[in-house]
């Protein structure tokens, strides 16, 4: 494993070598007539817009041409661009989540709410599987690391994945892109139109349009499986009645379908063997022999309108309403057999495991912002947020027996609805022009209500016996939790000159409590309680004098109380939610933006971080634990055992060189981009079955670009070196247990072609 970690050092090493040594000698052939300094770059992570380097907050900035020159199209693609921001990646997108700092949410219960947040054009994404959208015509995404409950409250206590799109143009603009990579049969196609429909009114309509066959194949009827069709687009409309009032309505709409499936990775019982044959289990497995249908299908809308008043003594107001909506519907081949009749004993089909969720949600915030009042300013405001969420699952199963197979089956019901509500304040006290003090509070309520029902006499198909164990019992029941907290963060901010400053800060976040609403609820459990964090960071921002570099430093360490997790039990399907104890990450981070030549841009990021459970002497055992490997009597001590789905060490670097052509009427560029990351775990409970590799990613480009910027072309491949790697690797307990794993696209190489034109 050493050897095989150094080749992916070197490799990725050797990628950013040539990505900056390509710069020099091409840059330094032409005279330059001025210096480009690093542009400017905007964040609210304030609720202000303020620059990247004099927020007081730890926070990475990807730009929406940064996002198009990577081919970043998706949420669960910002990892690669960021080294602190780490995914799960499961077999859909509720099993899906992101972390922050090695912290996140794992839970599969409808009730839990993510650890990370994902904030879209101001409004919060309720669940994670949301957020999992594709990224068009995308302003910038703002990645905030760390507790940011004071002014993005409701569910913020690992951080914050910001995305602002773009606003409507004051004259008519258009574009469209195209990507296609024919190893695989992919497509895309995003277009933007926009402009003004009078003085007063602008418009901004965006599309797109994905179609990918899949890279895992179904040796049971020679299909490929894990492949997605997805579309959607947004329209927005900008009024400007007055020089006062500003008011953007937005509406969206996409839809996904996807047929998502897990490989198997190792199993040991000869006859279930057997029955995947010819597919052979391996770490490197991409194949599935499967014989009932598997899908994942969602569609989603929105509806925002985001109104900004500014006063005449420059107090600005904003009101911003929002309605959401998400459905989701699954069904995953368990047993990952073709089921041929009969079935040897020992075994069992598995071919139903189909569930659905229906989503609504409403959000109302309005913030008061002041001017500049001479030494001071501040924030006020309000939030109110109500949720409405159904949950339908159904499990069947069949048992084969000498005289024929009996069939085992359930379906459960389950209902959440939250009801929150928050006031919030945050600002600056000024002690001169280098020092000032900053920090806020949110004081919130929140109701959590819920019901369950799981009737075992309610069975799928008549003549079937109900589903056994704690399946089996029933479970009709209402509950509800409430709970009022008060959260927040302090700080002091210095500026040494024009480019140095550093700050120190104190922050709380929160995230509520919740309960298990899923098939394997259970009459009289009680519910998790509210998740919290306390943070301490400091942070040194540095611009060079030239303004041809910035470097961004972070150091923190975060406790977390009551962290909510889950675990399977062993020998079973079902995975129980739980606090598991008290659990910290701790770590530095390192940002470098550069643009060494007028033709070169660089940049590097670093996250060393320690993320481990600090006290949790009642741990759940992994499946096969004996004693002798610590799980005594159903249990086992996690103390001081690492976090799931956290690298030691990630490293990202991007570098781009443009070439110029002075007799062609377009220039070149050459691009690389890529991570490394260190060795990981994906299970609460330490099974040395779900760990993966260390693993190094690099992609690259070459391509053309207009003088004018009108069109650009380009030919990459990604994963250059072809680096196998999985996203997640779990075991279940069916037939003396087996391991399976999620094996993305990119863990091969392939090649593909962009397009794209702009007037």
């Amino acid at each position: 494993m050493k050897s095989r970690h150094l080749l992916n050092v070197s490799r990725f090493a050797i990628a950013s070598l040539i990505g900056a040594t390509a710069m020099t000698p091409i840059a330094n052939a032409q005279a330059e007539d001025a210096v480009k300094k690093l542009d400017t770059v905007k964040v609210t992570a304030t609720r202000r817009e303020q620059t990247l380097q004099e927020v007081p907050v730890a926070v990475s900035v990807l730009s929406g041409d940064i996002l198009e020159s990577t081919g970043t199209s998706s949420v669960e693609s910002l990892s690669d661009l960021t080294p602190s921001l780490t995914l799960l990646k499961g077999n859909n997108e509720s099993n899906s989540s992101v972390s922050i700092r090695g912290l996140g949410t794992s839970v599969f219960s409808s009730a839990v709410e993510p650890s990370v947040s994902i904030v879209i054009d101001d409004v919060l994404m309720a669940r994670s599987g949301q957020g999992f959208q594709d990224l068009i015509d995308i302003q910038r995404v703002e990645v905030l690391r760390g507790p940011q409950s004071t002014l993005f409250g409701k569910n913020a206590s690992a951080g914050v994945v910001s995305v602002t799109t773009k606003a409507p143009s004051k004259t008519l603009t258009g574009g469209f892109d195209v990507e296609l990579a024919e190893e695989d049969n992919a497509y895309g196609v995003r277009g933007t139109l926009s402009g003004p429909v009078s003085e007063t009114i602008g418009f901004r309509l965006s599309a797109f349009s994905k179609d990918y066959d899949g890279h895992i194949r179904n040796v049971a009827n020679g299909e490929r499986l894990d492949g997605s069709e997805s579309w959607g687009a947004r329209g927005k409309l900008q009024f400007e009645p007055s020089d006062k009032l500003t008011v953007t309505v937005i509406g969206d709409y996409r839809e996904s379908e996807s047929e998502p499936v897990v490989t198997v990775r190792s199993a040991n019982n000869p006859n279930y063997l057997a029955q995947l044959s010819p597919v052979i289990p391996s770490e490197t497995n991409t194949s599935v022999n499967l014989n009932a249908e598997t899908f994942a299908n969602t569609d989603q809308a929105g509806l925002s309108a985001k109104a900004e008043y500014k006063f005449d003594n420059d107090f600005t107001l904003t009101s911003v309403s929002a309605w959401r909506s998400w459905n989701f519907s699954n069904n995953l081949d368990v047993d990952n057999m073709s089921n041929e009749d009969p079935l040897p004993g020992g075994l069992l089909t598995f071919d139903l495991n189909s569930g659905e969720t229906n989503l609504n949600q409403y959000t109302q915030e309005i913030r008061l912002a002041s001017p500049d009042m001479g030494n001071y300013d501040f924030l006020i405001g309000a939030f109110a947020y109500y949720l409405d969420l159904d949950r339908h699952f159904e499990r069947r199963l069949e048992i084969a027996l000498p005289t024929g197979n009996i069939g085992q089956s359930a379906q459960f019901d389950g209902t959440v609805e939250n009801k929150y509500f928050a006031v919030f304040g945050s600002g600056n006290y000024y002690f001169s022009d280098q020092t000032s003090l900053f920090g806020g509070v949110r004081v919130l309520n929140e109701d959590v209500d819920w019901t369950a029902l799981r009737d075992p006499a309610n069975v799928l198909i008549p003549g079937d016996f109900p589903l056994g164990g704690v399946q089996g019992t029933l479970a009709d029941f209402t509950g509800g939790v409430s709970d009022t907290a008060v959260v927040g963060n302090i700080g002091i901010r210095h500026s040494f000159n024009a480019f140095a400053n550093v700050y120190a800060s104190y922050s709380r976040g929160y995230k509520g409590p919740a309960t298990t609403i899923a098939f394997a609820s259970i009459q009289g459990e009680e519910p998790v309680d509210a998740e919290e964090s306390d943070s301490y960071e400091i942070g040194l921002k540095l611009n060079s004098p030239g303004g041809r570099w910035a470097a961004n430093f972070a150091a923190f360490h975060t406790v977390f109380n009551n962290f909510q997790s889950q675990a399977q039990r062993p020998g079973e399907i079902a995975t129980s939610l739980l606090n598991a104890g008290d659990v910290s990450t701790q770590g530095l981070e390192g940002e470098l933006v550069g643009r060494p030549t007028n033709l070169a841009d660089v940049s590097l990021g670093i996250a060393l971080i320690d993320a481990k459970i600090d006290t949790f002497p009642g741990g759940p055992c992994y499946q096969g634990q004996t004693a002798a490997e610590g799980c005594v009597n159903g249990a086992q001590d996690l103390s001081g055992k690492d976090l799931p789905n956290s690298p030691d060490t990630r490293i990202t670097f991007m570098a781009r060189q443009s070439v110029p052509f002075e007799t062609l009427p377009f220039d070149g560029f050459l691009q690389a981009s890529g991570y490394w990351q260190d060795e990981m775990g994906f299970s609460l409970d330490q099974d040395p079955i779900a760990r993966a590799d260390s693993r190094a990613i690099v992609n690259a480009s070459i391509g053309i670009v207009d003088k004018d910027g009108r069109y650009q072309a380009s030919i990459f491949v990604n994963n250059l070196f072809d680096e196998f790697y999985t996203t997640s690797i779990s075991q279940l307990g069916l037939f003396g247990g087996f391991s399976y794993q999620y094996v993305p696209r990119d863990h091969q190489r392939y090649v593909g072609i962009r397009f794209g034109a702009s007037f």
